[in-house]
């Protein structure tokens, strides 16, 4: 059983080590602000997903239009109406490339949390069947 044990953290250890050496962070945003011209709501399911169309200009003064992600609220609709000033996210190295402040920490930190929300259910499982 004590071997066990240290099989489950070296397991655990192995894991997280790998997960955190292999995130790249070259990718670098650049902020600005962007208007909407259009808004779409779609259900499919259970599942929903509000994107806009945006116009925003990149630091080198160009003008684009692209597509971003809202947030929203389920069979209800997105927060955000045509005509608001958003702040958006656009990628360097590719300006047509967009995200908002609040879908960047979900991509940034979701796997970290998801992670961590795992392995704390997972130690109330194992408190549970011994207990």
């Amino acid at each position: 059983m004590k071997h066990l044990k240290t099989f489950y953290l070296f397991i655990f250890y192995f894991c997280f080590s790998n997960t955190c050496i292999s995130q790249d962070t070259t990718v670098s945003y650049i902020e600005t602000e962007a208007v909407i011209k259009e808004i779409n709501f779609t259900v499919r399911g259970r599942r929903s997903a509000a994107t806009a169309t945006v116009a925003y200009k990149t630091q080198e003064g160009d003008s684009l239009s692209s597509v971003v992600k809202l947030m929203h609220i389920p069979f209800i609709g997105a927060l955000d109406k045509e005509g608001d000033h958003i702040t958006v996210l656009y990628n360097k190295e590719t300006p047509l490339l967009l995200t908002t402040k609040s879908t960047s920490f979900l991509q940034s930190y979701g796997l970290y949390i998801l992670i961590v929300l795992g392995i704390i259910i997972l130690i109330f499982r194992l408190r549970k069947r011994k207990g």
